[in-house]
């Protein structure tokens, strides 16, 4: 699809920290967005609120909003550190979360998930009504998976 990406580093013996030094040195003028992956993958460790605050200080400076998927959020086990959402812990910064039922619920194949669009100063404007313009594409899950939901998510 022709897009560009830049690779930072995590610090596996800082129970994989990003490396905010490595962070910065990849953003560039066009860096459209920062993407973080919380819980990680595959070892389900999980970022601290002050660690995900010094991400999303670094996203303000740069004026780049954040991404971040969650799809494994409910596969982490570290009581030091339970998962918290990007989301939950600003309301300045332009956020993008997803997840989806594949990982939580062990059902890989359903395809079935979310995006929360934490829209702040209309940044994700556009986003939204191309996200509105694309949900009318028919993409749903199947009628099997439409007809488990109201148990799964009860």
């Amino acid at each position: 699809m022709g897009i560009e990406f830049d690779l930072y580093d995590l610090e596996p013996e800082n129970r994989w920290n990003v490396n905010l030094a490595s962070l910065r040195s990849v953003l560039k003028p066009n860096t459209k967005a920062i993407l973080v992956n919380n819980p990680s993958n595959p070892c389900g460790s999980c970022w601290s609120r002050e660690h995900m605050l010094e991400i999303i200080a670094i996203s303000d400076e740069f004026k780049i909003p954040i991404i971040s998927d969650e799809v494994y959020h409910g596969l982490s086990y570290d009581e030091e550190r339970p998962f918290i959402s990007f989301g939950n812990l600003n309301h300045d910064t332009p956020i993008i979360c997803c997840s989806a039922l594949s990982k939580i619920f062990c059902i890989p194949g359903w395809r079935c998930g979310w995006t929360i669009v934490y829209n702040n100063h209309g940044y994700f404007d556009k986003v939204v009504d191309n996200f509105g313009k694309h949900s009318m594409i028919l993409l749903h899950p199947n009628s099997l998976v439409q007809a488990a939901l109201p148990k799964i998510l009860s």
